[in-house]
């Protein structure tokens, strides 16, 4: 008998993970996470999750907050869009 002790469907490692059903189904494929593909349908080992969650999500966005802070600290808020037009214009 098949059993799916531990795994997760692909919709839920995405709403996890913060990614799309398709960038998922691609860490599967290329072995960034481990899951095991039954009929047409993967399913995600959650372990392979959590550690593919940590590199993804907690320290990447810990290190872009604060870089964003950092950003903040230094020039304020501002437009990009402003920006971008001014830089065109030439100023």
């Amino acid at each position: 008998m098949l059993s799916l002790d531990g795994m997760i469907t692909v919709a839920e490692a995405a709403r996890r993970l913060g990614r799309s059903l398709e960038q998922v189904r691609r860490y599967l494929r290329e072995g960034k996470l481990k899951g095991q593909r039954i009929g047409g349908q993967w399913f995600v080992e959650e372990a392979s999750l959590q550690t593919q969650g940590r590199l993804l999500s907690k320290e990447l966005i810990d290190e872009i907050d604060q870089l964003r802070e950092e950003i903040r600290r230094k020039h304020g808020t501002f437009d990009v869009v402003d920006l971008v037009r001014k830089s065109r214009e030439g100023h």
